[in-house]
């Protein structure tokens, strides 16, 4: 423990643990959770009982939920045995109730907080191997300190545990290169078939930079062209059983026409239905023109300052297979960008968090240079602008767990509690996600178009499928900020490049939804709007990550 004691990688890797704290009980006790697509306490049980099932799919692989699974499995245990009858209705509506739900989603977060850990571990050993220990330690703290890392590793997405399989995969690679050890491709490969079937969208951290990692290593090194055997045959064969695992695990034994399904669905539907760019040059600028101003305002421009400039220094001051290795991250932030982002052309918080995360060695690197310059004055200087750059960086982190801890849905949850009474009517729309939770006595129905087999339930919510328009009269209607924006935003001129995605551009012409919700919100519904709940501080700036953040809810009651 005194040598744990003494690393400050431990100190950083506790801060950072700290750091991701605040959100393991965000909006719980529940029957669901608030992180939005979230794997926990729901989504994994899907992927259980689909990737198998003959025909059927479900939209992620199940790796993952094999691994929430373990610690799920003695309380889902006790949900059947206090079901009526172990038939599905009756399964469904005991396990969906808050207590065995909370544990469901705490696990799922615990998973992710231990993951995003293992990233920032990860990170950093790669800065250690091409650059020493000194940088190691500035790059664990950048990416500690990453904002996009801070909130996805606090809630149960699949972002981060698809992340940490694939940057222990490249992190096995370079080991493989700078070691000269074919035998690391084995781990290296069954890592990025984790990575995959994690989350699909992993290829793309792999699908240009091994290939052109693995060829510059055989054109600037004699060594794998002497030993050329010995390369390429545990290469192969590692490559061979690694995807025979990822279909077996993905159901292409039992299931291999709902794995085609579900290919469909990922290459269609999941996402060019939300394409916000168009295809092509003009497109592609524009989706990077976002990603710069995204990274500038959640990370700074001295840290995307520092990232180029590590890139640099790495470059001219490295040679041989430590060159090499450190450009891998810098390969697989080109690749992702090009074969996901370019082919799915959204550029949103997720989907940027690779790129955030592997910048953060380049990061490390030249924070090092900098506070060990050879000139003492340099050094200082350099000391100086580093700890404001950290301290704009930690001061977004924590603003991540403001928005948690001040999230807008307890405000309305708590004005709810103090002027609903037993009995009242409360009409509500939308994912479970974005929803408060109402009090206990209330009488709530949520209305929706669509059909109501599809419908995630809640306990104690009773699931119409009306128009908007027709008519009813709760006394309160409860509405979310962020699902009903679909509707009433106006349909304008965006910038060159950019497009309203197929899914934005139905909700746009959905006459009977933006009547209704216009009506509600001018008053030509008989309603007032009574409480609007949003996240008010005036030390911490709102933070909107994944719709699931600073969100206003409004609160509407029946006029006389």
């Amino acid at each position: 423990m005194r040598q744990y004691l003494r690393q400050p990688l431990f100190w950083i890797l506790l801060a950072a643990a700290a750091l991701r704290l605040p959100g393991l009980f965000w909006g719980l006790p529940a029957a669901d959770g608030w992180d939005d697509d979230g794997f926990a306490p729901r989504n994994f049980l899907t992927a259980l009982a689909l990737t198998w099932k003959p025909g059927a799919y479900f939209t992620y692989p199940p790796l993952h939920a094999l691994l929430l699974a373990i610690p799920a499995l003695p309380v889902a245990a006790l949900a059947l045995a206090h079901a009526p009858s172990l038939a599905p209705h009756d399964v469904i509506a005991e396990i969906t109730r808050p207590a065995y739900m909370t544990w469901f989603a705490v696990a799922g977060r615990l998973a992710g907080l231990a993951m995003s850990l293992g990233i920032i571990w990860c990170v950093g050993e790669m800065a250690r191997l091409v650059a020493g220990p000194r940088a190691r330690i500035f790059t664990s703290a950048a990416a500690a300190l990453g904002m996009g890392l801070t909130y996805y590793g606090q809630v149960s997405n699949l972002d981060v545990p698809y992340l940490f399989w694939a940057l222990l995969s490249l992190l096995w690679c370079m080991r493989a290169v700078m070691e000269h050890a074919p035998r690391r491709f084995w781990g290296a490969a069954l890592l990025a078939a984790a990575a995959a079937a994690t989350k699909d969208q992993a290829y793309a951290i792999f699908l240009l930079s091994l290939p052109l990692f693995l060829a510059l290593w055989f054109a600037i090194d004699d060594w794998p062209r002497r030993n050329a055997r010995q390369v390429i045959v545990p290469l192969l064969l590692a490559a061979a059983v690694a995807v025979a695992m990822l279909l077996l695990v993905d159901g292409a034994i039992a299931n291999s026409s709902g794995l085609l399904k579900r290919i469909a669905f990922l290459a269609g539907p999941a996402s060019q239905d939300y394409a916000e760019y168009v295809h092509g040059p003009i497109g592609w600028l524009a989706l990077l023109q976002d990603m710069l101003a995204y990274f500038g305002h959640g990370y700074g421009l001295a840290a995307l300052t520092l990232a180029v400039l590590g890139v640099v220094v790495h470059g001219l001051q490295t040679r041989g297979e430590t060159r090499l290795a450190g450009l891998l991250p810098l390969f697989a932030i080109v690749s992702f960008t090009l074969c996901f982002n370019f082919a799915a052309l959204r550029s949103d918080d997720r989907f940027l968090l690779p790129q955030a995360v592997l910048a953060a060695i380049y990061i490390g690197i030249a924070a090092e240079r900098l506070a060990f310059a050879p000139q003492r004055w340099m050094a200082l200087v350099g000391r100086a602008a580093l700890a404001v750059t950290a301290l704009f960086a930690l001061h977004q982190a924590v603003a991540v767990n403001a928005a948690m801890l001040l999230d807008p849905r307890y405000d309305a949850e708590a004005w709810m509690r103090a002027h609903v009474r037993p009995g009242d009517t409360i009409e509500t729309y939308g994912q479970n996600c974005f929803l408060p939770r109402f009090p206990a006595g209330a009488v709530v129905s949520r209305v929706g178009q669509g059909d109501l087999k599809i419908r995630n339930p809640l306990p104690g919510v009773t699931e119409l499928q009306q128009p908007f328009a027709a008519p009813r009269h709760p006394r309160f209607i409860v509405v979310s900020g962020v699902w009903v924006r679909r509707y009433l935003s106006p349909e304008r001129a965006l910038g060159a490049g950019r497009v309203y995605s197929p899914i934005q551009l139905r909700d746009f012409r959905d006459g009977d939804a933006r009547g209704h919700f216009a009506a509600l919100d001018d008053g030509r519904l008989g309603y007032r709007l009574v409480h609007v709940a949003r996240f008010r501080s005036r030390v911490w700036p709102a933070v909107h990550i994944h719709d699931s953040l600073d969100e206003p809810i409004g609160i509407y009651e029946r006029m006389p």
